[in-house]
C-alpha cells in the first residue's frame, strides 16, 4: 500500500433542512434555554450550504458542521463504502431539549447533560496546521458563549494510517462560581444492539465503538436512535476555572455481518461458518488463536489491511473463543464467548436532575478505580494522586509513585509532605530528589520526616550506636512516631521498620515497638518477632500521649487480632475507642 496520508480541509454541503421560528417568553422561569431564544419548528423546509470542515484519509471521511453546533454529521467508512451515522433525506427539528427544538443527527458535544443551547448555532473553528505530510489531519472547535460560565475547545483528528477518529475535549469554567456540568457525546446510529461501548445495525452493516481509558464515561444510554455518553451518573459541579480535559477513540466498523466482538483495533464476526476480522490499520505478522469447544487451540498467522476484511473458513471448527495478539505478544481483541450479544446490556442510567458537589471521603482503602475518578474533582484531586502514589510505593512502583506525587503538586504545591514523599519515590527509582528535597525544606525546614530521609538516604550502617544525625528528634519523641506512622501510611514498611530500629535506639516508646510489631506482621509475617516486640511494649508504664493517628489506631487493631490475649493491647484499645 502506498503512503497514507490524511487531510483537512474546508468544503460545502447542502443541506434539506426543516426551519424553525423564535417563540417570545414572558417569564424568565418557564425560560429554560435562557438567554437564548425559544424555538419551535416551523414546518417548513429549504435547501442551504453549509460551511463543513473535512477530515481525510484513505479509508474515512469525517464531516463537521461549525454551523450546527460543531456537529459531526457524516462518518463516512471508504473502506465499505458506509456511512456509519444514521442520516435522513432532510434535517427536520423536532420538539424537544431546552430550547424547544432538536436536530436527531450525527455526533455532537454536551456539556452538562443536556443537548446545548447552542447545538443548532455556529461555532469558532480552525484547521491545525502542521506542514508534516504523515502527521495527523486535526481541526480545532470552540464555543465561548454557551448560555452559561462554561466554554469548550474541541480536537477532532484522524490518523493517517488508522480507520479511527480520536477526539480530546478541553472544558473550561471560566466563571469564578461552580457550574452544573456532564461533558460528553450524542451520537445518531439508529436501530442495532449495544454492548455498553460498541453499537452495531445488523441491517445497515455499520457500527461504532467508544473507546476512553480510565472511566472517562461513568453515564451511558441506549434509547430513541441515540447514544449518550457522560462523564457521570448525574449532573456534577465544575469548580471556578476547573479545566476538566478527556479523550476518546471513536472506531467505525463496517461490512460485517454481525459483531461478536469489538476492540479499539479490530472487530470479528463468527456467521455462517466463517470467521470475518476487520483491523482498523495494517497489521502483518500478527497471529490469531482460536479455543474449540473440545479444548483445543488453533493458531494462524495473519497479516490484516484496514481496507480488506480478512475471512477465514472454519471448516467444521466451532469456535468457543477468540485472541488476536501482535508480534510482541500483545492481545488487541479477546472474545472469550462468541454467543454474540444484544443491548441487553446492564445501563448506567443517567438523573439529570442530580448534583453532586463532592466525590466521598477518600482514604487508603479507596478502590483505583474511586481514586482515578476522584482525580476529576479539583477538591479531591491532590489527596487522590497522593493515595495513589502511596499505593504505588506499597506496590513497590516507585517510579508511578514519584508520578502520582508530581500530579498532586501540580494542585498543591504548597505541601511539604508531597514533596516529602516524591523525593522518596525518587530515591528508591535510583533517581535525583535534590530538587524536591529543597522545596521541602523551603515550605518546611524543621519537619521531621526531612531528617529522616537524611538518614534513610545513607547506606544501611550495622552499628548499634544511635546516629547522631537523629539526636536533635530525642527532644521531641513523639516526631519518631509520626516518621514512622507517615511512612507505613504511605506503604514503606521495610523503610519504616528502619526507622523504628534507629529510633528505639534514641527513645525506648511502646508506640514505636507497636509500630515495628505491625510492620512485621504486614510485610513479613514474622509473627515471633513480632509477639517479641508487643512483649516488650507491654513491660513499659501505660503512659501518655496515647495512641491518636489513624495509622496508630490501625496498627493497635490489626496487634490485637493478632494477639487477642494480650492484656495491654486490650487496655489500648479501649481507649483509642
Amino acid at each position: 500500500m502506498s503512503q497514507s496520508i490524511a487531510e483537512a480541509f474546508e468544503d460545502g454541503l447542502d443541506l434539506q433542512i426543516g426551519l424553525v421560528q423564535t417563540i417570545p417568553q414572558d417569564s424568565r422561569s418557564a425560560w429554560l434555554g435562557y438567554p437564548f431564544p425559544s424555538l419551535a419548528p416551523l414546518g417548513e423546509e429549504e435547501m442551504r450550504t453549509f460551511r463543513t470542515i473535512i477530515l481525510e484519509n484513505p479509508f474515512l471521511r469525517v464531516t463537521i458542521l461549525p454551523g450546527m453546533g460543531g456537529r459531526i454529521i457524516s462518518l463516512f467508512d471508504k473502506r465499505t463504502g458506509t456511512e456509519i451515522l444514521k442520516r435522513h433525506p432532510s434535517i427536520v427539528p423536532l420538539a424537544g431539549s431546552r430550547r424547544g427544538v432538536t436536530v436527531r443527527e450525527g455526533i455532537q458535544l454536551i456539556l452538562d447533560g443536556e443537548e446545548r443551547l447552542n447545538a443548532l448555532g455556529n461555532v469558532s473553528s480552525q484547521i491545525e496546521v502542521s506542514g508534516d505530510e504523515e502527521s495527523e489531519a486535526a481541526v480545532w472547535l470552540s464555543e465561548t458563549f454557551t448560555g452559561t460560565g462554561i466554554s469548550f475547545h474541541l480536537r477532532i483528528s484522524i490518523p493517517p494510517d488508522q480507520a479511527v477518529v480520536q477526539i480530546e475535549a478541553r472544558v473550561l469554567n471560566r466563571w469564578l462560581k461552580p457550574q452544573p456540568y456532564n461533558a460528553g457525546l450524542s451520537i445518531y446510529l439508529g436501530d442495532g444492539a449495544f454492548d455498553g461501548q460498541t453499537f452495531y445495525s445488523t441491517d445497515r452493516r455499520a457500527g461504532l465503538g467508544v473507546f476512553a481509558t480510565d472511566h472517562v464515561f461513568d453515564g451511558v444510554e441506549h434509547a430513541d436512535d441515540r447514544l449518550s455518553f457522560l462523564r457521570f451518573g448525574g449532573v456534577r459541579e465544575l469548580a471556578p476555572r476547573q479545566v476538566d480535559n478527556w479523550a476518546l477513540t471513536l472506531v467505525p466498523y463496517s461490512g460485517l455481518p454481525s459483531i461478536s466482538g469489538s476492540s479499539v483495533d479490530a472487530a470479528a464476526s463468527f456467521n455462517d461458518g466463517n470467521l470475518l476480522v476487520q483491523s482498523t490499520q495494517q497489521r502483518l505478522g500478527h497471529k490469531l488463536f482460536l479455543l474449540t469447544k473440545e479444548g483445543n487451540t488453533l493458531e494462524a498467522k495473519v497479516d490484516l489491511y484496514p481496507e480488506n476484511l480478512l475471512e477465514i473458513p472454519l471448516d467444521g471448527i466451532s469456535p468457543t473463543g477468540l485472541v488476536l495478539k501482535d508480534p510482541a505478544k500483545k492481545e488487541l481483541l479477546r472474545l472469550d464467548s462468541l454467543t454474540g450479544w444484544t443491548d441487553t446490556w446492564a445501563a448506567k442510567k443517567f438523573e439529570p436532575t442530580t448534583v453532586v458537589s463532592h466525590i466521598g471521603i477518600l482514604n487508603r482503602e479507596s478502590s483505583d478505580l474511586e481514586l482515578k475518578r476522584a482525580t476529576y474533582d479539583v477538591s479531591t484531586r491532590h489527596l487522590a494522586y497522593i493515595l495513589l502514589g502511596m499505593k504505588a510505593l506499597h506496590e513497590k512502583r516507585p517510579e508511578d509513585a514519584a508520578l502520582a506525587f508530581e500530579q498532586s503538586l501540580m494542585y498543591n504545591a504548597d505541601d511539604p509532605l508531597a514533596w516529602w514523599t516524591k523525593a522518596v519515590a525518587l530515591r528508591l527509582a535510583e533517581g535525583d530528589n535534590q530538587a524536591e528535597l529543597l522545596n521541602a525544606h523551603y515550605l518546611a525546614p524543621l519537619e521531621p520526616a526531612l531528617r529522616a530521609e537524611s538518614f534513610l538516604s545513607q547506606p544501611i550502617n550495622l552499628d548499634v550506636d544511635a546516629n547522631p544525625l537523629l539526636t536533635s528528634l530525642a527532644e521531641n519523641p513523639e516526631e519518631f512516631i509520626e516518621v514512622a506512622c507517615l511512612l507505613i501510611e504511605a506503604g514503606l514498611f521495610d523503610q519504616a521498620s528502619r526507622w523504628i530500629d534507629e529510633a528505639l535506639r534514641h527513645r525506648d516508646l511502646p508506640m514505636l515497638r507497636y509500630l515495628m510489631a505491625y510492620c512485621l506482621i504486614e510485610a513479613t509475617r514474622l509473627d515471633a518477632e513480632a509477639s517479641d516486640q508487643v512483649r516488650l511494649a507491654g513491660e513499659a508504664p501505660l503512659a501518655p500521649p496515647f495512641p491518636f493517628r489513624e495509622v496508630e489506631i490501625h496498627a493497635l487493631n490489626a496487634l490485637l487480632k493478632a494477639f487477642p490475649n494480650n492484656s495491654r493491647l486490650a487496655l489500648l484499645n479501649t481507649l483509642i475507642h
